[in-house]
């Protein structure tokens, strides 16, 4: 189970970026709230079925680590305050 569900939440990962660059937020938060489910029931998994392994521990954190950085590098900048009261 461990293998399949983190491709799984690896291939949310891809799919809620690739929302979030065609500008659709609500997607993209769907999709990466789905792939941090699949990688916390890696994790139970794992600790239920005493599978814990440094290869697997290494590969959460990383799952982890690069859902954290494609959010952050796919996040759209923020408009500064006296560019909003321009454009109003």
């Amino acid at each position: 189970m461990t293998t399949w569900t983190l491709w799984l939440g690896a291939l949310l990962v891809v799919g809620g970026s690739t929302a979030q660059i065609k500008h659709q937020a609500e997607v993209a938060r769907a999709l990466w709230v789905l792939a941090v489910l699949a990688f916390v029931a890696t994790a139970v998994w794992a600790i239920t079925a005493s599978e814990i392994s440094l290869p697997l521990l290494l590969t959460l954190v990383g799952a982890i680590a690069a859902t954290c950085a494609l959010v952050v590098v796919t996040k759209e900048p923020a408009k500064a305050p006296a560019a909003r009261r321009g454009a109003e």
